[in-house]
Formats: structure tokens, sequence, C-alpha cells
């Protein structure tokens, strides 16, 4: 995801405002990813909540968008 928003969002600058909008990008998609988990979980698999999952996975959806950041931030420097 967060490869996908560099690809849609990144013109020419690396600012603050661009990484910004990458980590929050990543970080709704992976909060509306975990309401729909949760649903899902909810109503058909019938598997109760768990918070441990849920912040794992948002912790690591941050982390990801970091990794894309960095990548773009590597690749400029070459």
């Amino acid at each position: 995801m967060g490869l996908a928003l560099l690809w849609l969002l990144f013109k020419e600058n690396f600012s603050f405002v661009l990484i910004f909008k990458i980590l929050l990008g990543v970080l709704v998609v992976g909060v509306l990813w975990e309401i729909f988990e949760i649903l899902v979980n909810s109503t058909i698999a019938q598997n109760p909540f768990d918070v441990l999952d849920t912040a794992s996975d948002l912790f690591f959806d941050f982390g990801g968008g970091l990794c894309a950041i960095l990548y773009l931030w590597k690749k400029l420097q070459k």
C-alpha cells in the first residue's frame, strides 16, 4: 500500500507532507481493513475480537509505510 501511495502521490519533491500522507494513507487502509476483519470474524467466523492481533496488524502496516518511504529516500540518494 505504501508503494502504491508513493506511485500516486510522488511528483518531484520529497517532503514531510508526502511522508505524512503516505503514513496516514497506509494507516487509514489498515484501520478500514481491521474494521472489515472484525465484522467478518464476528458474523461469519464467530471468532472473538483479538486486541493483540489488531494492534500488531496496525503496527506492521505502519512499518510497511516506513519501508516504502525509506525505499524512495534511498532511490533518490542515487
